[in-house]
């Protein structure tokens, strides 16, 4: 290994190139006919170039796992985007379906957990290394916010979407942290332009804020209504700490052009579409910069990294939903390297 496999002092303050964490999801059924029963988990392809377009690097977070795993994890990456999928997150419907797995569930909560901890400390004590910074979209919005409850019931039924609407920002949204350069323009033109693209039968509304005890920790940044004229949160921000969510997939308008089959979303694939999505991701990855963890070395890195796998190619289905994804066995997990022998020995974890 070469000297550069470490960084210097003065790039590793700046943390140029963040790497961020994608939590997998439980394999969902139609990819498991197109490509075999073996696989447990997958990550739709669009969320790492979402990343990636803003500069980060990514890696997967397995699911099952115990809490150890996670929290090695968190002390090494610079923050986890929590993806959208369709699990069971209600007992009842768990065990009316026990031929699927949920695992990502209780492995979303173990981030969540370890990222308030990591946030609450790094606050106290003004630590760069534990604040750590947390994403969610669709699923991983609810799932941001469920924990955060302590309960299921924080989201309610909504008429199913699957379209790209604007979103409408809250009087209030320039005093965030998410949107506080957010210029009149830009913020015009997401209350115009149909760019968020909605996928998704439940919502979390201002209502329930306030009913489970989070208004004071957690703040609204957009809205949308539904088919029936309900109105329910877009976008929310925890107001101390850097945790994210949306509700739309963002991540859709530049990578998830379906050809195959009728596109829903297909309005937010515009060219101010794409340009207004592309600015959560931006946003997020420059959030990520802030965390100072590292691995303790280039080749350690190097096999965590989502390149040591290839998407397959499930855009070709009618009944997919994406256009590629990365799918993994039960068993997954890094390569190992004989060689990840030097280490970092500025701004270290282990």
């Amino acid at each position: 290994m070469t000297e550069s496999a470490c960084p210097s002092d003065a790039s590793a303050s700046l943390n140029h190139i963040p790497t961020i964490g994608v939590l997998c999801i439980d394999i969902a059924t139609t990819l498991q006919e197109h490509f075999g029963r073996e696989f447990h988990s997958y990550i739709a392809a669009s969320y790492v170039k979402f990343l990636e377009a803003s500069g980060a690097h990514v890696l997967p977070i397995w699911i099952g796992r115990e809490r150890a795993y996670y929290e090695l994890m968190m002390g090494q990456i610079n923050g986890i985007l929590l993806p959208g999928g369709a699990v069971f997150i209600d007992q009842a419907d768990m065990e009316a379906h026990p031929e699927l797995t949920n695992d990502c569930v209780q492995s979303a909560e173990y981030i969540c957990q370890l990222a308030m901890e990591r946030n609450q400390r790094a606050r106290k004590n003004n630590d760069a290394g534990g604040y750590f910074p947390i994403w969610g979209t669709c699923l991983g919005f609810q799932f941001i916010l469920i924990h955060a409850a302590g309960e299921a019931k924080t989201r309610t039924d909504c008429q199913p979407m699957r379209n790209a609407m604007p979103v409408k920002l809250v009087k209030n949204y320039q005093k965030s942290q998410f949107f506080e350069s957010l210029s009149n323009t830009v913020a015009e033109e997401m209350e115009k332009h149909s760019f968020a693209c909605h996928q998704h039968r439940f919502c979390i509304t201002k209502e329930s804020l306030e009913s489970y005890g989070l208004a004071n920790d957690w703040q609204p940044l957009a809205t949308q209504k539904d088919s029936s004229g309900l109105e329910f949160i877009t976008i929310v921000e925890h107001r101390r700490f850097p945790i994210f969510g949306c509700q739309f997939h963002p991540e859709r308008a530049a990578f998830e052009q379906l050809f195959v089959k009728g596109d829903p979303n297909y309005l937010a694939h515009s060219h101010f579409g794409i340009k207004l999505s592309q600015i959560f991701g931006s946003r997020f990855v420059e959030v990520c910069r802030r965390n100072s963890n590292r691995f303790r070395s280039s080749s350690l890195k190097a096999r965590h990294l989502i390149w040591n796998w290839q998407p397959v190619f499930s855009g070709k289905f009618k009944d997919s939903n994406w256009l590629q994804c990365y799918l993994f066995k039960k068993d997954a997990d890094y390569p190992e390297d004989e060689n990840d022998s030097v280490e970092c020995t500025s701004n270290s974890v282990l």
